[in-house]
């Protein structure tokens, strides 16, 4: 097929034109993306067929150790289960982190149990709806703790600059 130089002029034109909206919407798209704040990390709870996805009720920079930044304690219904599962992301499983577990009883008895859980070592937990007193499960809690520094005192301690809050219902 033999074009007319004008008709290939043209298609020249509309060619260059097309390449240069083409690069200006990767760019603009490439700039989006890259400006896009970091979604903070949740953590997935499973118990009586019911999944609820958890975003952190605290969360601070390692820096910043005592934000304000204050969510909400998520809840999840337990039922007839025996267990609650939680499913952690990589960036909560590959840190030193704590589990906290609640439980307690109808005479207001209340225990609160807690695991110191290696980088690396586990990255889905299950947590049993009741301990071996027979208590049932309120709450329970995943933390990142940080280590700070009392400036007054000299005195060593830890804090958790993040904390997923999960309560429990029947």
């Amino acid at each position: 097929m033999n074009l007319a130089p004008r008709t290939k002029k043209i298609a020249g034109i509309i060619a260059a034109g097309l390449l240069v909206i083409v690069v200006a919407f990767v760019a603009v798209l490439a700039l989006l993306i890259g400006n896009a704040p970091d979604r903070e990390p949740t953590v997935t709870a499973y118990s009586d067929g019911h999944t609820v996805v958890v975003e952190p009720y605290l969360y601070c920079a390692v820096s910043d150790p005592l934000c304000d930044n204050v969510g909400e304690t998520a809840e999840i219904g337990i039922g007839k289960a025996r267990t609650v599962q939680l499913s952690l992301p990589e960036s909560i499983y590959s840190a030193p982190w704590v589990l906290a577990v609640v439980y307690g009883d109808a005479s207001g008895i209340v225990v609160e149990n807690t695991q110191f859980n290696e980088p690396g070592t586990r990255h889905s937990v299950t947590v049993p709806t009741s301990d071996d007193a027979d208590r049932t499960l309120l709450g329970i809690e995943v933390r990142l703790p940080t280590g700070i520094i009392d400036t007054d005192t000299n005195q060593e301690g830890f804090v958790s600059h993040a904390i997923w809050s999960i309560g429990t219902r029947p």
